[in-house]
């Protein structure tokens, strides 16, 4: 399981939105890091136990779940880009699925052996913040799929008639 207290480095290199709502070039930025007690202020009780202590909120009750609008899903923590709706699709999990993420460099994996399984837990690239696993079984282009935790996420909506 994720330990989202562990230090990162004093900047990563991510990619933030260009004008059209796509990967810009990659870019250091500072790394998030905060003490437990500041994200406990700053995130309500089911985000930080998702974001910052690895938990998992239960299946078909996720506020994005049903999200279809085109926008941005961001990290609840920092506000970094994190997946997009051009690559969400239904993965009857009940969890927002997605088969890529909105940049590579944006969201790190770690090995999860949690739980008696193997699994590749995924968290932001930025704050180090749980967001949830990828799993080999999603559909192509990549055939993986990204399984989120709403309460990890906000939804950005792209402005304009950007889809």
């Amino acid at each position: 399981m994720s330990d989202a207290s562990r230090p990162l480095p004093a900047t990563v290199t991510v990619r933030l939105p260009d004008a059209e709502g796509n990967p810009g070039p990659p870019e250091a930025v500072p790394a998030v890091q905060k003490s437990d007690a500041e994200w406990r202020a700053e995130l309500d009780p089911d985000a930080y136990r998702v974001l910052r202590a690895a938990a998992t909120e239960r299946p078909f009750c996720g506020r994005l779940l049903d999200q279809k609008s085109p926008g941005l899903y961001v990290c609840a923590g920092c506000g970094l880009p994190l997946f997009t709706s051009r690559h969400k699709f239904e993965s009857g999990t009940g969890w927002p699925s997605f088969f890529a993420p909105f940049a590579p460099e944006n969201v790190a994996e770690d090995r999860d052996e949690s739980h008696g399984m193997v699994r590749t837990e995924i968290h932001c690239a930025r704050c180090g913040g749980h967001l949830g696993h990828v799993f080999d079984d999603g559909p192509r282009p990549t055939g993986l799929r990204y399984c989120l935790n709403s309460v990890s996420l906000e939804f950005r909506p792209f402005s304009g008639s950007r889809t």
